[in-house]
C-alpha cells in the first residue's frame, strides 16, 4: 500500500477545462476568465498540464486575455461540438496519469487540487474522484435548487459511490479512455460512463472537500436543467438497456408518472441526507421537499421529446 500511494503521490495530472453551457456567448467567455484566475490562484505545485478544450468553430474568437491567465496553458481546438465530445478528445490528447475535467461555469475553490492530490493518495485503488457542487447561495432559493440540483450526487459524506459528477471529477486516463462519455445523447447522459466504470469492477470515491461553485441563472437555467434531466432519463436507458430501471423506463411514455414519482422520492431522501452540506437550513426543509415535486414535473417534457424520438431543442447547453 505504501508503494501504491507514492505512486499517486507522483502520479502526473491533467486539468481540462471546458465550457458546455452559454458556449462562443460572451457569458461563456465571462465564465471562463472566473474560472481560469480560480485555477491559476490554486494553493500548492501547478499541474502538470492544463489544457482548455474548444471547438475548431471557435478558433480566433477566444478573447486574448483568457488565453494569457494560466502560464502554458494548452488550448486545443478540435473538430467537435458537443460537451461530451470535447472532454473526450482532450482526453485523447492529455497526457496525465489522472484527468480532472471540469466545466468551465464551475469555480474550484483555491484548496481544490491539494485536496484532490490528498485524495488520489489516499484512494489508490479509484477510478475517479468526484467532487461536491454548490450553487453561489445569494439567495435561499438558489441554495434550495442547489441542494435538488446536486444533491443525488452526493452521499453526504467521503466514501464510495455510483455516480460521477459530469461538472467536476477527476479519472484515472486509461479507464477513462476505455469508457468515454456517451455522445449524442445530450449533456447530461454521463451515467452510461459511471455504471460502465462499475461493470468494470471500478471503485468510485466521493470527496466532500473537493468543492466547485456551479455558476447560477435562476428560474430559466433551472427549467433548462430539468428539461435536459428529463430527457437523459429517458434516452439513456433506450440506448442501455443495462442501466437500471431500464425495463420500466422501456415500457413507454405510460411509465412517466411512476418515474416521476420515483425521482421526487430519491430528491426527498437526498434533501434529508445533505441540506446541511448545502447550507439550507431547517426550517427550509419544508420547502425544498415540496419543490421536489415541481422540478421533477418540469422534466416530463424532456421525457417526452426523448419518448418521441426529438434532440433536446431551446437548450444552452450543448
Amino acid at each position: 500500500m505504501a508503494r501504491e500511494t507514492t505512486d499517486a503521490t507522483m502520479a502526473k495530472l491533467s486539468v481540462i477545462v471546458v465550457s458546455d453551457y452559454a458556449a462562443g456567448e460572451e457569458k461563456s467567455w465571462e465564465d471562463l476568465r472566473r474560472a481560469l484566475r480560480a485555477w491559476a490562484e490554486q494553493e500548492g505545485p501547478p499541474v502538470e498540464e492544463f489544457i482548455l478544450v474548444e471547438s475548431a468553430r471557435l478558433e480566433g474568437r477566444v478573447p486574448d486575455d483568457v488565453s494569457g491567465i494560466i502560464p502554458n496553458m494548452k488550448v486545443l481546438y478540435v473538430d467537435a461540438e458537443s460537451s461530451y465530445e470535447l472532454k473526450n478528445r482532450a482526453a485523447e490528447m492529455a497526457t496525465g496519469d489522472w484527468l480532472a475535467i471540469v466545466d468551465a461555469d464551475c469555480i474550484p475553490g483555491r484548496t481544490w487540487l491539494r485536496v484532490l492530490r490528498a485524495a488520489l493518495a489516499e484512494h489508490p485503488d479509484a477510478a475517479a474522484v468526484s467532487a461536491r457542487t454548490l450553487y453561489p447561495g445569494r439567495s435561499r432559493m438558489e441554495r434550495i435548487l442547489g441542494l435538488l440540483s446536486r444533491s443525488y450526487l452526493d452521499p453526504g459524506r467521503a466514501g464510495l459511490t455510483r455516480f460521477i459528477s459530469g461538472n467536476a471529477a477527476a479519472f484515472r486516463r486509461d479507464i477513462y479512455r476505455r469508457h468515454p462519455l456517451p455522445a449524442g445523447l445530450g449533456a447530461f447522459a454521463s451515467r452510461i460512463q459511471s455504471e460502465a466504470f462499475l461493470r468494470d469492477g471500478a471503485r468510485l470515491w466521493f470527496e466532500p472537500g473537493l468543492v466547485v461553485v456551479h455558476d447560477f441563472e435562476g428560474w430559466p437555467m433551472e427549467w433548462d436543467i430539468r428539461r435536459n434531466h428529463g430527457y437523459s432519463t429517458i434516452i439513456t436507458r433506450l440506448r442501455d438497456a443495462r442501466l437500471p430501471y431500464a425495463r420500466l423506463i422501456r415500457a413507454g411514455a405510460a411509465a412517466i408518472p411512476l418515474i416521476v414519482a420515483g425521482k421526487t422520492f430519491d430528491s426527498v431522501r437526498a434533501c434529508l441526507r445533505c441540506y446541511r452540506q448545502y447550507h439550507v437550513r431547517w426550517y427550509e426543509v419544508p420547502l425544498a421537499l415540496a419543490l421536489t415535486v415541481v422540478t421533477h414535473v418540469a422534466e416530463i417534457p424532456g421525457m417526452l421529446a426523448a419518448y418521441r424520438g426529438h434532440g433536446m431543442v431551446e437548450t444552452q447547453y450543448r
